[in-house]
């Protein structure tokens, strides 16, 4: 599936998903992942330069010199640059329980309302095929017995790693990397008191209501530099009334209608993100001096 840019978007009320938390969020507790800042939504760009953050750093330097020398892996972390140019191959990865899943159809509309918005200009969105991204992985993985009791974030390590040899042998030139998140609560409505009778397991005596937010980080395939990280929220709760028999299945499928929502309202974070990179990029490059 390919999201294509087909015209130029104007930018609007309509372009940028709402954030609203509702008086149940706070009761909602999310897993940690990319970003760790589900309770809000916004956007952050970085387009600074790896070279002039070190050099602040260096022997002689003001800096360098209260601070002495700076450790080796953080020099080796933060010597990176922005390369990103527009148009570009941008990838889409999706991010579900530690593992690269398919984009679902109902996401997948919201990606592509954006590949609209943006126009041809920003590229063309890609997603990152699973298979691909297995593929490369395998290939450059080390011969070593893997830990049988993975952590979450021990997958999440090997997943981006195994997203990146896969937006690189697709040559998509940076990747958006995205995960949603849902979290539901139910309750026992005031027809739970025929639980106490057999009908009571065909009654809808259950009240289910579910979170969903997203969190995404859009990263460099060839070096790994990170362009910005944005978060979202469902604007409302997703609401299903069950029966004791199928609670866990209307759970799961409001979780899944909170997640959508949350990222349709990503789109309009990373929309925004994407504006504003491609402006602090194209001011960066007409900066530089003459090579």
């Amino acid at each position: 599936m390919t999201f294509r840019a087909q015209g130029q978007g104007v930018p609007g009320a309509a372009t940028k998903g709402e954030c609203m938390h509702t008086k149940h969020f706070a009761k909602l507790v999310l897993a940690a992942g990319l970003i760790g800042l589900l309770a809000a939504c916004g956007h952050q760009v970085q387009t600074t330069s790896g070279s002039q953050y070190l050099a602040a750093y260096a022997p002689g330097s003001p800096q360098g010199a209260a601070a002495g020398t700076i450790d080796a892996e953080i020099a080796l972390a933060a010597d990176v640059e922005p390369q990103l140019r527009f148009p570009a191959r941008l990838g889409l990865a999706r991010i579900e329980n530690g593992s690269l899943t398919p984009v679902p159809p109902a996401e997948a509309e919201a990606w592509r309302a954006l590949a609209e918005r943006l126009g041809s200009g920003y590229g063309t969105f890609l997603p990152v095929s699973p298979l691909i991204a297995a593929l490369a992985a395998d290939e450059q993985a080390p011969q070593v017995p893997r830990d049988p009791i993975r952590s979450y974030q021990n997958s999440l390590t090997e997943v981006v790693r195994a997203v990146r040899l896969g937006a690189a042998r697709q040559h998509l030139d940076a990747v958006l990397i995205y995960e949603p998140f849902g979290r539901s609560e139910e309750t026992s409505n005031p027809l739970a008191i025929t639980k106490l009778a057999l009908i009571g397991f065909f009654l809808p005596t259950e009240d289910i209501e579910a979170e969903g937010s997203a969190q995404a980080v859009l990263v460099d395939v060839r070096n790994g530099y990170t362009y910005g990280t944005a978060a979202a929220t469902a604007e409302k709760p997703a609401y299903r009334l069950a029966s004791s028999g199928n609670s866990y299945a209307a759970r799961r499928e409001a979780e899944g209608e909170a997640q959508t929502r949350a990222v349709a309202n990503l789109t309009g974070e990373l929309e925004a993100l994407l504006r504003e990179l491609r402006l602090a990029l194209a001011e960066g490059r007409a900066g530089e001096a003459p090579r």
